[in-house]
């Protein structure tokens, strides 16, 4: 099934998003000068040149650099809210977000963040959209730019659903349209599944890691669209329905891309000086505005979290994320960001079997899953019936919180698991203590654009 949607498109940034398709696309132009004011941008080109299939590759990469940027824009904020990062500089906005505000539309972090989320929504449809074009009419040379361009799809559509509590999408450059609407956020999950498996049937059977990709995000969309449900509407204590997740598109998923990846396989997005900077990169290392949270690190990599089986060494997955992640002067703006893993998929399976009760012994499918990395990492198998090791729900726990560090998976499993971040506010209660599951608004700069929010504000 092929879906396709596309971003509202303000006036306001309308022309900007004109020009970065033109860029991104690179497909090169003459330029000539007769003077010194007579001069022509050689990567400037006119958008019908779009419609030539000989672009194809290129608009796929336009489409994952603005996925790129856009996935570090709202970590940022994301990762701010949960216990991953702490606010330490001088913006008040990271401070309200730190405390556990969500839903101010005027945060003017979330404000900004809002555009690159679009653009990058925007842009992977596009690309959906021109190169499935080029695939019908034959003239597609590698199915595989489109097979990725579904990937990146389903990746900013996972992370929108992840991260708003509205979004616009069906609005089209000048024809606007309202948004999806609060209790149908969980629509852009099933856009997501959809795109993974249109891409699926457009890969080349020998491209290992892009099958793999595909299949992955198929996995984490549809246990993440299982945990939306529980967290739906937002309210108070326990999840609705309980805090594990048994589904089994998404077992089945996750189990076939472990086969075809046996390895400690991740899939990323990497920055550098010739492409994006990494937006949270950026503010956390560049500008310290704030720094990982005390419950992953403290004052020095030896106080990095520890195992709960063994507290001595130092978790080694919590330790190479953190010194990664910081980086040194050369590349604090330039560090990878993970979005998908054979880590994560298993511990989708671990979940699963602990849902069902699978925890009798070592040999069990709940250990067995965590301890692929665990003996991967040099660290003790956990054993669900030894009685010094931790019960299987603090194991679980604490398995994602180290294996998912910086990957937009946080603040849905502190909600469902029922734990607050250290500095959450309490009295008065923000809105992360009194109603789990809130995640962000659309933003001012969509709600002042949007004719749909004019006219009617509690659509948006």
């Amino acid at each position: 099934m092929s879906v396709m949607h596309t971003w509202s498109l303000t006036p306001r940034r309308r022309s900007a998003v004109v020009s970065a398709v033109r860029a991104l696309a690179a497909l090169g132009a003459v330029w000539s000068c007769s003077s010194l004011l007579d001069v022509k941008n050689p990567n400037n080109v006119n958008v019908s040149d779009l419609d030539n299939p000989a672009a194809a590759p290129s608009i796929a990469n336009g489409a994952f650099s603005a996925v790129a940027y856009a996935y570090g824009a709202i970590m940022t904020e994301y990762a701010t809210v949960t216990d991953e990062l702490t606010w330490i500089g001088s913006r008040d906005g990271f401070r309200e977000l730190d405390v556990g505000t969500l839903t101010n539309p005027t945060n003017e972090f979330t404000d900004a963040a809002f555009p690159y989320v679009g653009r990058a929504r925007w842009m992977a449809d596009f690309a959906i959209k021109q190169l499935a074009k080029f695939d019908t009419a034959k003239t597609l040379k590698d199915r595989n730019d489109l097979a990725r361009s579904y990937l990146y799809g389903a990746i900013i559509y996972a992370a929108i659903a992840d991260a708003f509590n509205n979004f616009p999408i069906g609005s089209d450059m000048r024809t606007a349209a309202p948004p999806v609407g609060k209790d149908k956020m969980d629509s852009l999950y099933t856009v997501a599944i959809a795109y993974a498996t249109d891409g699926l049937a457009k890969t080349d059977s020998t491209n290992l890691d892009l099958l793999t990709a595909l299949l992955a995000v198929r996995a984490r969309a549809q246990h993440a669209k299982a945990v939306w449900k529980m967290l739906h509407p937002p309210g108070p204590g326990v999840p609705y329905g309980g805090a594990l997740v048994n589904d089994a598109g998404a077992n089945a998923d996750a189990t076939t891309a472990i086969r075809l990846q046996g390895t400690d396989w991740r899939w990323r997005f990497y920055y550098s000086t010739t492409t994006v900077d990494n937006y949270i990169g950026a503010w956390v290392n560049g500008r310290q505005e704030m720094r990982i949270g005390d419950r992953y690190i403290k004052t020095s990599p030896a106080d990095t979290l520890h195992d709960l089986i063994n507290p001595f060494p130092v978790d080694p997955e919590m330790r190479r994320a953190a010194v990664e992640f910081k980086g040194n002067s050369a590349t604090q703006s330039y560090g990878p960001l993970t979005a998908l893993s054979t880590r994560e998929l298993h511990l989708i399976l671990a979940e699963a079997a602990l849902a069902t009760a699978d925890t009798a012994g070592v040999a069990s499918g709940f250990a067995t899953h965590l301890n692929v990395r665990r003996v991967r990492d040099g660290l003790p198998p956990y054993d669900p019936s030894a009685p010094a090791h931790p019960r299987t729900l603090a194991m679980l726990q604490y398995e994602r919180q180290v294996n998912l560090f910086l990957q937009n998976r946080r603040l849905q499993d502190l909600y469902r698991f029922g734990i607050r971040a250290d500095v959450w506010q309490t009295s008065p209660p923000t809105q992360a203590v009194s109603a789990a599951g809130t995640t962000f608004p659309i933003t001012q700069v969509e709600l002042l654009a949007n004719p749909y929010c004019a006219a009617n504000p509690s659509s948006c």
